[in-house]
């Protein structure tokens, strides 16, 4: 006899591009190809590139978008004729899995449909890393706050469990979140086509060397304290290279008033496109105030690019035993100093791009992360078996399945 096919439902707010697209986009196609039935909802909006949803739909995913002018009813009265809507068309308790992805206490709706037998789960990208910079930027930009809404701690209290994408990320929601549903890691799923495998390069004190920062050029990105303090980095001659999409061209400007003539805005590109792009770049930046887990430091390790980062997310996942990245305060300070510290590596010949992407490759594969998203929901009962403890504080620990470490 056949074994029925398990049934995944997956709610996000979906923009064109983003870290949380990227996952559910990947994890929408792994779960499809091992025979899954998957559907993608969305309450608020469901704006993916028209690219990455024609793949969703040529495998089979299943995409419910709610009506356009529901956005324009703002607040919890703009849900209510999507859910009217998705309820019909989802039918109660129809999925083995339902799983809500990224900000939202209306997850706790998304019970209705999970099977009796069933599990409800949060995916959790943001709240669970609370940053507080000192002096990074005049305007500190701090999220979330030191305890989640009372709707978020409702909705958390209706979920059987939580993953999320880092050990940081965990201990926040135990010790400060109080959460005591079981909580697993895994790390967001990313995937890179065609990367070559890399070499090392020579350089000497006169290289020009050329950083770069990648992704939606946001002001939580920490774009602005850069570009305040690119003339005061001493590493040389050297260029920056931002990539990414800018809504309002607000750092162009400043970079334009600080007269800064070695600074570059590229724009939008392909993601197609991006090892290309990595390939002509001596060090990655990303120097975020907050990150859930962040992404754009396992592209440039996928790629060899040695990177700095500000102790945001996965930042000790990412930097311990890596020779190759520096991890950083999110200060002024200690960001000019790890970037020329990173430089003074670089021209010394102290990091090599093949170390680093063995490094990832080791530690960080989209293999070894979809074997265990695999396992997760489609052998829920298993993966789901245990409770969560605390690890040690300072290093993540592997505890059974509690924590489903790379």
């Amino acid at each position: 006899m056949i074994p029925p096919r398990s049934k995944i439902l997956i709610q996000l707010t979906a923009c064109t591009y983003g870290g949380v697209e990227t996952h559910v986009y990947y994890l929408s196609l792994l779960l499809a190809e091992a025979g899954a039935e998957v559907t993608l909802i969305s309450q608020r909006k469901f704006d993916l590139n028209a690219e990455w949803t024609s793949h969703l739909r040529d495998a089979g995913v299943r995409i419910l978008s709610p009506p356009f002018w529901t956005r324009r009813l703002k607040g919890p009265l703009g849900l209510i004729p999507a859910r009217i809507g998705l309820a019909h068309d989802l039918g109660e308790a129809k999925f083995d899995v339902v799983i809500g992805q990224g900000h939202g206490g209306s997850f706790a709706w998304l019970r209705r449909f999970v099977k009796p037998e069933g599990l409800c789960l949060w995916h959790e990208h943001w709240y669970g890393v609370s940053t507080r910079g000192r002096h990074f930027g005049p305007h500190l930009y701090e999220i979330p706050p030191r305890r989640l809404s009372f709707r978020m701690r409702r909705m958390i209290r209706k979920m059987d469990g939580i993953l999320t994408g880092c050990e940081l990320a965990r201990r926040n929601l135990i010790h400060i979140q109080k959460v005591k549903k079981p909580i697993r890691i895994i790390p967001p799923l990313d995937r890179l086509l065609n990367v070559p495998k890399v070499m090392d390069r020579d350089y000497s004190p006169l290289s020009t060397l050329k950083l770069a920062m990648f992704g939606r050029l946001e002001p939580n990105k920490g774009i602005e304290p850069l570009l305040n303090l690119w003339e005061h980095i001493h590493i040389g001659d050297a260029e920056l290279h931002l990539y990414g999409v800018e809504l309002e061209q607000t750092f162009r400007f400043l970079a334009q008033q600080l007269g800064l003539s070695n600074v570059v805005f590229h724009g939008s590109f392909e993601r197609s496109d991006l090892p290309k792009l990595l390939d002509k770049v001596d060090i990655g930046l990303m120097l975020s105030f907050g990150e859930g887990y962040g992404l754009v430091p396992c592209e440039y390790m996928a790629c060899g690019v040695p990177f700095v980062m500000t102790d945001v997310g996965a930042a000790w996942e990412f930097t311990n035993g890596n020779r190759d990245a520096l991890k950083v305060a999110c200060d002024n300070r200690a960001v000019k100093e790890g970037i020329e510290e990173m430089a003074r590596r670089v021209r010394s010949g102290c990091t090599s791009r093949q170390r680093l992407q063995a490094f990832h490759q080791h530690n960080f594969s989209y293999e070894k992360a979809a074997a265990l998203y695999l396992k997760a929901l489609l052998e829920p009962q298993t993966f789901w078996g245990c409770s969560p403890e605390p690890a040690a504080a300072g290093s993540p620990e592997i505890q059974g399945n509690c924590v489903a470490n790379m």
